[in-house]
């Protein structure tokens, strides 16, 4: 008896041993499984934090480049040293299915510390000579306003003749080179103390310019001179014009018009390296130490740069005031004009044809009789073997009009729309073909008294959104293209072309291949540093972002001119702007080029620099859903780092069904009043430490975007319990029951991974599959939300017109989207909490309304119909219940 009752007690303790054996090893498992998701979800996280970080040096490379800063391979050295941080990271969160992005960066990093290596080996400075295609915004201080200037306007698609400017370094290296630095220090003391202000002034002055002429040009910067010169004269051997383009010309506080030399009719190297002399040493003219004494400059400051353009063709040329100097009020410009070149028109020194047409209306109706014809004794004109020369006019040529009627409405809309631009009354230098075409040679900005402040209002015109910081500098207008998803681009692209500025939400990526398309970039939310900024700096588009509330403000369709430098977009006049793509000087249609084939706007002169950039910058990875986002199109670091960031992401949504049974008893269940249940894991600070029971309350958990998206599940008047608006549910049931080839198949649990700032969820409702991957937390460059929706149980067709409920939904919640078919993909990037907090809630509404609503999808308007019940409040149809049948 003893035995038999001992065996009882025996067994029991044996299979309990067993048993707490079982439960122990299954612990261990389940905590083994968690560490490993823990490291797997902070992997992720540095990612972001790696992603975020490599965007900003990229920033601080694009500037180290165009200053010319000597920390260029420090800089480098720690982008190659991030960016392998993120393969590597990728790596480790892909379990190693991304391997040949450790041959991408290895290729990458050696050609670019080849490139970086001959850079520095040269000196890395600025280049000598910059084109005015290449001329960004923040150069003016290298090239003067006047060659800033007509920078703008070229990329604005105006008529600019093409050309380059000799930087301002670059003709003080010519003094320094020669010595005259000194020598001109010397002299300059004497004047500016007051002495040989008689004759000696001159003399003093003269030594300065002939020693100048007889100077010989620094070695560098003649091989560099030669170069732009044969890519600007062609083949052919154009004529080239060579002007001043001083930094302290065409200021407000003081103008120098006039002061510096002009060399027209350049026909050779030799002509305009003499002609490049003639024009600094005019720097050191009487006239213009007069002028630089009067105005308080000094006369050290060697200041001088030199702009060189291919001569206009001109059959007359002149001045346009957009408004009449003399009588601001008048609402009239001011147009002078002369036959030939315009030298006598500029200099005054000989009689031009003067007319004062109204500034609008400016297409329809006869000129008034304010045109005064002046009798013109000669005109000016190129000779053959270089320089300009006067001819004298026939008896019949003397009292004829340089402008006919039709040229001078043309000179109103063109000198309008410069106006518009720059946003402030223009004195402009144009030039008239044979053929009609006008070309602009120089634009400068109106000396008004301050009671003309009105006059100056109504050119700069109406603020529309102020705000937002600069991305990429500079101005440009275009017609406002609101975009919230990959539909709208494909509805730009089938537009006849127009000159438009990007309007978007967020700053997405996946705008950055249509980036070139438009002239500028407006962005609601974003920063400097993200992808979409980039891209703008590589194209010299310019860009706001964190401009609020523009996709509210703005208009489709609407003229506007947008002026990152300040941070505004204006109303650009529509009137002036809505006939201009009929125009044969259309801004929009980008004057032709002689520059590199295949160049980019903003492309750096100099062959070596543009390499290095080739290797960084350039985004080709520009479409997250199409089949050219692979590693082998990885071709640039930029590249690289978009690769990794949407990988990581990827990565995180299939962490896979695997979770619900390797972690096991870890997991804890989230019931609530609705019929949508989730499997939760805590990979820490998302539930409570008081909480110890299987099932969670609500109340228990503290993760931000977990408890956002189930406010929104929670939404009163949602259909939860209510069957689909449609007269059956036996198709759809019969169709979805046997779903398992779909994402996540009938019957598998919904689960979601949290922590305090952090959820990803896989849902199956219904018969439907929905993701999402947020970060909502305090640090908004790292917010997000990825959300993904698929399926039905109703046909293909119905299922299509669903996505597109969701995808209206989304877009007006500022989403970008992408549809195809049944299948929607959408994103919003760096929110601040509580707006990324709101987007989770209604996406916890939209989980609930959308339930079995493909059933309902029954005609084409449907979907519209559905959406405008959603936004407005409508959670349980009650608008539409005329139109959906139930049982």
């Amino acid at each position: 008896m003893c035995w038999q009752l001992e065996r009882r007690i025996r067994v029991p303790n044996i299979l309990a041993g067993i048993f707490q054996k079982l439960r122990e090893r299954r612990l261990a498992r389940a905590a083994k499984f968690l560490d490993a998701l823990k490291i797997r979800y902070h992997t992720f996280r540095i990612l972001l934090a790696n992603n975020e970080y490599s965007l900003d040096i990229m920033r601080s490379l694009d500037q180290s480049l165009r200053s010319g800063s000597k920390d260029l391979p420090e800089v480098a050295e720690e982008l190659l040293s991030v960016t392998y941080e993120l393969v590597d990271g990728i790596n480790r969160l892909s379990d190693g299915r991304h391997q040949k992005l450790f041959e991408t960066h290895h290729r990458l990093a050696g050609a670019i510390r080849k490139e970086l290596d001959a850079v520095m080996a040269v000196q890395f400075n600025a280049p000598a000579c910059i084109f005015l295609d290449d001329l960004s915004a923040d150069l003016r201080g290298e090239v003067g306003g006047k060659a800033a200037a007509l920078a703008l306007l070229r990329k604005a698609g105006f008529p600019v003749p093409d050309g380059f400017a000799v930087t301002s370094a670059s003709c003080e290296a010519i003094l320094s080179a020669n010595g005259l630095d000194l020598f001109i220090r010397q002299r300059a003391q004497r004047l500016e103390a007051g002495y040989n202000r008689g004759a000696d002034f001159e003399a003093d002055a003269e030594e300065i310019r002939l020693r100048i002429l007889d100077a010989v040009l620094p070695e560098g910067f003649e091989e560099d001179l030669r170069g732009a010169y044969e890519r600007l004269a062609g083949p052919q051997g154009a004529a080239i014009s060579v002007r001043s383009s001083a930094l302290v010309e065409d200021r407000p506080e003081h103008s120098f018009a006039g002061q510096f030399k002009s060399v027209l009719n350049v026909i050779s190297f030799d002509g305009l390296k003499d002609a490049i002399r003639e024009v600094v040493a005019s720097n050191y003219s009487p006239r213009s130490i007069s002028y630089r004494l009067h105005a308080g400059l000094s006369l050290l400051r060697h200041d001088m740069a030199v702009l060189c353009q291919r001569m206009a063709p001109a059959q007359s040329a002149g001045i346009v005031f957009t408004i009449d100097p003399a009588a601001p009020e008048s609402g009239r410009m001011l147009i002078s004009a002369v036959p030939g070149l315009g030298l006598p028109a500029v200099s005054g020194s000989a009689p031009a044809d003067i007319h004062r047409p109204l500034r609008e209306p400016i297409d329809t109706g006869p000129l008034d009789d304010r045109a005064q014809i002046a009798q013109k004794t000669h005109r000016t004109v190129a000779r053959a073997e270089g320089g300009v020369e006067e001819l004298e006019l026939s008896e019949n040529e003397r009292n004829l009009p340089a402008l006919s009627e039709d040229r001078v409405r043309s000179l109103v809309r063109l000198s309008r729309r410069v106006e518009s631009l720059i946003g402030k009354p223009q004195d402009i230098e144009w030039a008239i073909s044979e053929e009609g075409g006008i070309f602009i040679l120089q634009s400068r900005g109106i000396q008004l008294p301050l009671k003309s402040r009105q006059a100056v209002e109504a050119a700069r015109g109406e603020v529309l959104l102020a705000g937002g910081v600069c991305a990429s500098p500079g101005r440009c207008v275009g017609r406002v293209k609101v975009v919230h998803s990959t539909r709208d681009f494909e509805a730009w692209r089938k537009l006849p072309r127009e000159p438009g500025i990007l309007v978007l939400a967020q700053s997405m990526p996946d705008a950055a291949g249509v980036v070139p398309d438009f002239e500028g970039v407006v962005v609601d939310l974003g920063n400097p540093a993200d992808h979409l900024a980039c891209v703008a700096r590589e194209y010299s588009r310019p860009m706001l972002t964190g401009a609020g509330k523009a996709t509210q403000t703005l208009r489709d369709g609407q003229w506007v001119i947008l002026d990152a430098d300040t941070g505004m977009v204006l109303k650009a006049p529509e009137q002036v702007w809505s006939a201009a793509a009929r125009l044969d000087n259309a801004p929009g249609v980008a004057p032709p080029s002689t520059g590199t084939p295949g160049a980019k706007p903003g492309a750096p002169s100099r062959p070596r620099t543009a390499r290095l950039r080739r290797l960084i910058e350039p985004l080709n990875l520009t479409d997250a859903y199409g089949p050219t986002f692979s590693i082998q199109e990885c071709r640039s670091l930029h590249d690289l780092i978009r690769y990794t960031h949407e990988m990581a992401v990827l990565a995180m949504f299939q962490t896979g069904d695997d979770i619900v049974e390797s972690a096991e008893i870890l997991i804890r269940r989230l019931d609530g009043a609705v019929p949508l249940h989730f499997l939760i894991i805590d990979l820490g600070g998302g539930i409570s430490p008081g909480s110890k029971t299987f099932k969670v309350r609500i109340e228990d958990i503290l993760s931000v975007p977990m408890l956002a998206l189930w406010r929104g599940v929670l939404t009163p008047g949602l259909r939860w319990s209510l069957p689909p608006p449609t007269p059956g549910v036996s198709g759809l049931l019969s169709r979805s029951i046997l779903d398992a080839g779909g994402a996540r198949p009938v019957g598998q649990q919904n689960y979601a991974l949290i922590t305090r700032d952090y959820l990803n969820l896989n849902a199956r409702v219904d018969y439907h599959f929905a993701m999402v991957d947020a970060v909502c937390g305090m640090n908004s460059r790292e917010n997000h939300i990825r959300f993904r929706f698929k399926g039905g149980g109703a046909t293909a067709v119905q299922r299509e017109r669903r996505a597109l409920f969701i995808s209206e939904v989304l877009e007006a919640n500022d989403f970008f989207v992408d549809q195809h078919a049944d299948l929607v993909t959408a994103t919003i990037l760096e929110t601040p909490q509580s707006e990324t907090e709101d987007r989770l809630v209604m996406l916890g509404r939209l989980l609930g309304f959308s339930r079995l609503l493909d059933a309902a999808m029954r005609d084409d308007t449907a979907h519209r119909k559905v959406a405008q019940a959603f936004m407005d409040g409508d959670w349980a149809l009650n608008s539409l219940d005329r139109e959906f049948v139930r049982t």
